[in-house]
């Protein structure tokens, strides 16, 4: 989630790597913990169902990691219905850009996994912008407000 909050604030001109740890220094470390609990047992129970439908819970939670990055204060509860409301009618899109990097991820495990340490900033980098998007996408169709998503 740290990794999460430092691609947000690249976005803009704040470039603080040592943000990585900011819930350890900000004394949010618990309650992010808690809704991040809740979140692997939420995706882990779904799963137990078969595997489909974990999958499917694990594009509906797709943007929690982001919301808490943005938010720690939200309570667990709305964490888990902004994002159910975010990734509403998206969930197929999502799927796809995650398959749009199948093949960068085939040349980069052929070049001895040397590869995958170069794409996967790109892919978080590309997860972030995908957030912000749908971010600013949901404040203007009123699915939450400006003081919780505050922005980085």
């Amino acid at each position: 989630m740290g990794y999460c909050r430092v691609l947000l604030e690249t976005r803009g001109d704040k470039k603080d790597f040592g943000n990585l740890f900011w819930a350890f220094r900000e004394g949010r470390y618990r309650k992010v913990m808690k809704t991040m609990f809740f979140y692997d047992l939420k995706i882990f129970l779904w799963s137990l169902l078969f595997i489909i439908p974990g999958i499917v819970k694990s594009y509906e939670y797709y943007y929690v990691p982001y919301l808490l990055a943005e938010n720690p204060d939200l309570e667990t509860k709305r964490v888990f219905e902004l994002t159910k409301r975010m990734t509403d009618g998206e969930k197929g899109e999502i799927f796809v850009l995650g398959w749009s990097f199948f093949g960068w991820i085939v040349l980069g495990l052929l070049a001895c996994c040397i590869g995958i340490f170069f794409l996967s900033p790109y892919i978080a980098a590309t997860n972030a912008e995908l957030y912000a998007h749908v971010r600013a996408r949901s404040l203007v169709n009123g699915l939450a407000g400006a003081e919780e998503l505050p922005g980085v």
